[in-house]
């Protein structure tokens, strides 16, 4: 499973987690800017298309990884706004998009094409889970020395071990910088947020988003990350 992006302020909201809903950056609201973009997105598989608009776009938008397993997304390669972009990218889909912000939406399944969900598995969205895991992962990245969120940005996916710290940290667009990226990565692993919501696969997917200062300061005397 790949998502979830609860709310909050500066970074953290910006922030998309991934836990069998992946949580990547997208747009379309009616409230959205009409700013164009220029995107250069390959045909390709739609959760990668949806990783890529992410990182173009910067907005927000949670997907249930259910949804795009097995699908394609047709090449957009032009200068469009995020929401024709987007609408490009899940034609022919059987998926629609929902509202949740001028900033963000998810994309659901058409009403008679939702898939069956096993028994007991949660959606990341739906769980105290996701919110707790974005404020660990904020409280880590501030405390981390030279991890702190500013101008970068990138997409990791986490893995958990058995005490449900992140035990592996992959890239799946990083931030350009090789030191940077050791210091993430250092800063990520042994994150935790308590017991992962039962039924629940790994890894997370989490967008991490430029950021002030001021975020990081909000969080002076707040306990360990985990």
């Amino acid at each position: 499973m790949t998502l979830a992006c609860p709310t909050g302020g500066g970074w953290i909201r910006r922030a998309c987690l991934a836990l069998g809903l992946c949580a990547l950056a997208g747009a379309g609201a009616a409230q959205t800017p009409p700013r164009e973009i220029a995107f250069s997105i390959a045909a390709q598989p739609l959760d990668q298309a949806l990783a890529q608009y992410s990182l173009t776009s910067g907005l927000t938008v949670l997907v249930d990884s259910a949804l795009t397993a097995g699908r394609e997304a047709p090449a957009v390669v032009g200068t469009y706004t995020p929401g024709d972009a987007l609408r490009r990218l899940l034609a022919g889909s059987p998926l629609a998009i929902r509202y949740a912000s001028p900033h963000s939406f998810t994309v659901v399944a058409a009403p008679r094409e939702a898939p069956a969900r096993p028994a007991g598995q949660a959606r990341l969205r739906d769980t105290p889970y996701a919110a707790a895991l974005q404020g660990a992962l904020k409280r880590a990245l501030c405390k981390g020395q030279g991890a702190e969120p500013g101008r970068y940005r990138a997409l990791v996916k986490l893995w958990f071990d058995k005490a449900w710290r992140v035990n592996q940290v992959d890239w799946v667009a990083d931030t350009g910088s090789a030191p940077l990226n050791r210091r993430l990565e250092a800063a990520l692993r042994g994150v935790t947020a308590g017991p992962l919501p039962a039924g629940m696969v790994q890894p997370v997917t989490v967008l991490l988003q430029p950021a002030g200062a001021a975020d990081c300061g909000a969080l002076q005397g707040d306990g360990r990350a985990g």
